[in-house]
């Protein structure tokens, strides 16, 4: 899987579904990464956690709470880092995303 391109993809969706609706699309982006299947699957989330940059997630972890939580087996807090790092990645997708469109429509009216 390639970040970039799969937080891009729910980023827009969510700013697709959400109608302009800011906090609906930040909903929807925590659903959609929620059920992702890197978030889901021990074995998905252990490959993701192996192949990118985690840094992102692991910080939001820490900063909510920590990383590891009593009764957490490997495949577990894998799967809590890959959750944290999809979203940082489509949370900033969605700024981008945002605020392109804000460009355009400013530009539509200058």
């Amino acid at each position: 899987m390639h970040l970039y391109t799969e937080s891009h993809a729910l980023a827009l969706e969510a700013f697709n579904a959400s109608a302009g609706d800011l906090d609906a699309a930040h909903d929807f982006l925590h659903q959609s990464c929620d059920g992702h299947e890197i978030a889901i699957y021990h074995h998905k989330a252990i490959t993701f956690c192996a192949e990118q940059d985690t840094a992102a997630g692991k910080e939001r972890l820490e900063d909510s709470g920590g990383i590891v939580q009593p009764g957490d087996t490997f495949g577990s807090i894998a799967c809590r880092i890959a959750y944290a790092t999809l979203l940082c990645a489509a949370e900033e997708a969605l700024a981008e995303i945002v605020e392109d469109a804000l460009t355009e429509i400013a530009n539509e009216h200058a």
